[in-house]
């Protein structure tokens, strides 16, 4: 019974205070200062003399804020804060700054004072329809939802801090006139043609850049993100396993992004060409060996996006005489032109990345009906009990 200090393990300077009091025990780790550690033994002895004092007390939670940039225990022990221990080691580049934003200009503002047991689904869905309320986008609310639900679910377990995470199912409105902010802009058959032979007059050593993109309908930092070893030119195959963004090299945007996708012939003798084309280039500009990249800066590293917007994809945009287009919509142009010319919506969705055809299909589905190739004359006719069989047959065999 009673209070008292011991060094554990022996030897190692750190002490701690060990108490035993009406049947509760309690272990609280001082440091390596062994007077501070008797000190405090004597006045939580006087505490519990005084009655004044409740072993039974659970530690206090941290604040939201706490629980992200870390805090110290009802035992004074530093703790990591989610930010740093999960964060920054588990997702992406993009995925923790993008949190990083949303956690300094929504959630802190709004919760970071809150003990993390005191934030409820009511306040979650309250802060959510008062962004939408305030001019942010559903999108944008949910990505605040789920970066808070991220943190909760983490404090739920392993942390076991709270007993339920207060974001989790919080349905997110979405205001009836929201329209996406912005819609695809794809290229034509004709405006392709003519953006890449602009580009081979004005900016020759993009050129390939260029061709490819418009052949696979990579995300800019995947295309970035190519090496020559990634490039099957037997069997005009191209394995998408990086991307570049921010400058920094992770993998791609999800499972399904990780894929092969095919090259056309006229691709595979472009890329050829720009393969020799940066074996030149490494003996002029004198660098120690030809870069792995396929698109480099002046110093063969990986092309800077920022910089080739600015310095050639605008410039060659105003020459060309074009509406004015993002790169990203060589990849939009990849998509409709295959849609329009009747490829497998699966199999585009497929290469593209995307994780199901259905998100293709949202994005892309206007470009579908003016491109349909059934005769819609024929409603005009009832057809005959022999030519309806076959389509009726196979239609009840397909949803059998």
């Amino acid at each position: 019974m009673g209070v008292k200090v011991k060094e554990r393990p022996e030897g190692s300077g750190i002490w701690w205070i060990f108490i035993d009091h009406s049947g509760k025990r309690k272990a609280k780790k001082i440091g390596k200062n062994k007077r501070v550690a008797m000190e405090a033994a004597k006045k939580i002895e006087a505490k519990l003399t005084l009655g004044e004092m409740n072993l039974n007390e659970s530690p206090r939670p941290p604040t939201l804020k706490e629980y992200i940039d870390g805090w110290r225990d009802g035992a004074g022990e530093k703790k990591i804060g989610w930010y740093e221990k999960v964060a920054v080691l588990s997702l992406k580049h993009s995925t923790y700054c993008s949190y990083r934003l949303i956690i300094d200009l929504h959630l802190i503002p709004a919760f970071g004072s809150k003990p993390i047991n005191e934030i409820t689904p009511g306040m979650t869905s309250d802060l959510i329809c008062q962004k939408i309320k305030d001019g942010l986008r559903s999108s944008t609310a949910r990505n605040i939802k789920n970066c808070l639900s991220a943190i909760m679910r983490h404090a739920v377990n392993p942390d076991r801090l709270i007993t339920s995470n207060p974001a989790l199912n919080v349905p997110i409105p979405k205001p009836e006139d929201e329209r996406p902010l912005k819609e695809p802009d794809p290229f034509t058959w004709e405006e392709r043609a003519k953006i890449e032979s602009t580009f081979k007059k004005a900016c020759p050593k993009h050129h390939a850049l260029v061709v490819c993109d418009f052949r696979t309908g990579l995300r800019i930092g995947e295309l970035i993100g190519l090496q020559w070893p990634d490039m099957d030119f037997s069997q005009k195959l191209i394995l998408v396993q990086r991307n570049i963004t921010r400058g920094k090299i992770t993998t791609p945007k999800s499972r399904s992004s990780r894929r092969y996708v095919r090259m056309t012939s006229y691709l595979v003798e472009i890329l050829k060409r720009h393969k020799i084309y940066m074996a030149e280039r490494t003996l002029k500009q004198g660098w120690k060996s030809m870069p792995d990249w396929l698109f480099v800066n002046d110093d063969g590293t990986p092309l800077n996006y920022g910089n080739f917007i600015h310095r050639e994809w605008n410039p060659v945009m105003n020459r060309s005489g074009l509406r004015r287009r993002t790169p990203h919509d060589m990849r939009h142009t990849y998509a409709t032109l295959r849609l329009s010319k009747g490829d497998s919506l699966a199999e585009v969705s497929k290469e593209m990345g995307h994780s199901t055809p259905e998100i293709t299909y949202r994005t892309y589905y206007k470009w579908l009906p003016k491109e349909s190739t059934s005769n819609i004359d024929e409603l005009d006719t009832q057809p005959s009990a022999t030519q309806a069989q076959p389509a009726i047959k196979r239609e009840l065999k397909e949803n059998v």
